[in-house]
């Protein structure tokens, strides 16, 4: 039979994976910015390049022109290459997140088994939430993370075509941004997670 005092453990060491999970997604994404901001310059000045006859005089002040005025086609390779690794390191993140999900709400299933529904749905667990409430904040998330890894494999399907230098910026604005994932609901639930579990469990 499950311990309450078991459970907590449990929840607290899948919650610490869970946080740590989005934190590595956090740096991944900076470091993917930089990567996608850098071929972004770099598709541009081989633009430049490729037509500085036709471009006005003042263009040359929109980039840095190498002085040879060309751009090695295996710097942008290496630059696409290097962005894919980061998007699939964010995907081994994502997997990691829903491996904790599933324990989660596997956790769920079996304090219901072993206390009863009753208390996992209604009873607080540490101070005033449930069980039910860490879970249904985990997963929606998750759900979070999930779409924004459907638009991060959009984005560099998007980075491989030719377009004006605007929406390039557009582009690199949502990498930045992350649209699908809500902030405020994460802070809201760490800080719940903070108040209700004891500070030498604190997520």
């Amino acid at each position: 039979m499950l311990q309450p005092s078991t459970l907590k453990r449990r929840l607290v060491t899948l919650l610490e994976e869970f946080k740590r999970a989005r934190q590595s997604w956090s740096n991944l994404n900076d470091e993917g910015l930089t990567l996608a901001n850098t071929l972004v310059n770099t598709k541009l000045q081989e633009r430049l390049t490729d037509n500085l006859p036709e471009w006005a005089p003042e263009s040359n002040d929109f980039i840095h022109l190498n002085d040879d005025h060309s751009i090695p086609d295996d710097k942008i390779i290496a630059l696409k290459e290097s962005l894919q690794q980061i998007v699939e390191k964010m995907a081994k993140q994502l997997t990691k997140m829903k491996m904790q999900i599933l324990q989660v709400e596997f956790l769920l299933e079996e304090a219901c088994e072993s206390m009863g529904d009753e208390i996992v749905y209604n009873n607080p667990l540490y101070l005033s939430c449930s069980l039910e409430t860490f879970v249904e904040f985990s997963v929606i998330i998750f759900n979070m993370f999930t779409q924004e890894m459907d638009l991060k494999q959009k984005i560099i399907l998007s980075l491989e075509l030719e377009l004006e230098k605007q929406q390039f910026m557009v582009i690199l604005s949502t990498w930045l941004n992350q649209p699908y994932i809500d902030f405020d609901k994460i802070i809201e639930f760490e800080n719940i997670c903070k108040i209700e579990i004891d500070n030498k469990e604190e997520i």
